[in-house]
Parts: C-alpha cells; structure tokens; sequence
C-alpha cells in the first residue's frame, strides 16, 4: 500500500552470485496515474547498491549481486485516492 511517503523494507538473501530483479505494478483494473513509487536497495552495511523509480508506479530494478544480505527499500506516494483506495496498490515481483 503507498503510504504518502513512508518507506517498506524487505529483506533478501542472495546465497550465490545471480542478477536480481525487482519489478514493481499495480493491481488489474485499476490505474496507476499519479502513484509514484521507488525502491533503493541497499546491502548489508548499508551502502546504496542499485535504485529504481517511476512517476506511474512501474519501476524495474535489475542488479548483478554478490552473495549476502541486502534491504530493499520501498516508497511511494500518490496522488488520488484514500489510503485504503487500490489505487495506492502495489505488487512487487522479484526473480534471482
């Protein structure tokens, strides 16, 4: 859910070496227009390792990784609706 700025993280552990993929979306059927959405992933000390972000709330974020652990951080904000509208929806999709 966005939530007008604050930010959702999410933890990922990569045991090998792989490309990462984050792809961001709303749900079917309802539209996007306004929501702007990013994510920063940062590893385990903290260092910002890859960004992505997109002012219709479809971001793609791809990054070759090392094994460890990273943090995704996620934030969006949007433009109409009520925090509990579907609009201020999201998916996240992750492949490694």
């Amino acid at each position: 859910m966005l939530a007008q700025g604050q930010s959702k993280r999410f933890n990922i552990n990569i045991e090998q070496a792989t490309t990462l993929k984050v792809a961001s979306e709303h749900f079917p059927g309802f539209t996007s227009t306004g929501n702007r959405i990013s994510a920063v992933l940062y590893d385990k000390t903290g260092k910002q390792v890859a960004e992505a972000s997109s002012p219709r709330g479809h971001f793609e974020l791809v990054r070759q990784l090392q094994p460890g652990n990273y943090q995704l951080e996620v934030t969006g904000s949007s433009m109409g609706g009520t925090k509990e509208n579907s609009n201020n929806s999201y998916e996240l999709h992750v492949a490694y």
